[in-house]
């Protein structure tokens, strides 16, 4: 019986832990710069990192085009509890050689999604723009909701 307790517990942590978000909001944002056309090694150590660079790298036959997929990648995974409401997903950042201008994009739901869920959005900043403007150095999004700020995640050096 005692054996069971503690399972049970966990079981009931689990389950709390793991249901879905009651609002919209943002539920995870993960960053992967690419910086090299050559895959990071295979130690285990390492893998995930291989994974990405791999999936970021499919279908690049050339050195050329393998270069213009170096860059900053941004996947945001967001939960929609109202999918009758507009909704906008908007990335303020700055690049290392725009100097303080705060540059923008932005990803829009006009039209009302069949259901709520989680969503993913994907930013990326590769190829000639990124050659250009370089790195993405700060970051902030922001996730409206019927033209209401509702929720908003940034990078440590944002202010």
């Amino acid at each position: 019986m005692r054996i069971c307790l503690p399972i049970a517990a966990f079981c009931a942590l689990f389950t709390v832990s793991c249901s879905q978000p009651q609002t919209t909001c943002i539920t995870d944002v993960a960053d992967l710069p690419l910086k090299s056309t050559i895959l990071p090694s295979e130690s285990w150590k390492v893998a995930p990192l291989r994974a990405n660079a791999q999936f970021m790298m499919y279908g690049a036959n050339t050195e050329k085009e393998r270069k213009l997929r170096i860059g900053d990648y941004y996947f945001l995974r967001w939960y929609d509890a109202e999918p009758q409401k507009p909704v906008r997903v908007e990335m303020l950042y700055t690049q290392a050689l725009t100097g303080a201008d705060v540059l923008t994009r932005t990803v829009e739901y006009n039209e009302p999604r069949e259901e709520a869920g989680t969503r993913r959005e994907q930013f990326h900043f590769s190829g000639e723009d990124r050659a250009k403007q370089g790195d993405v150095m700060t970051w902030k999004i922001n996730l409206y909701v019927d033209g209401q700020l509702v929720d908003s995640r940034q990078s440590y050096l944002w202010e």
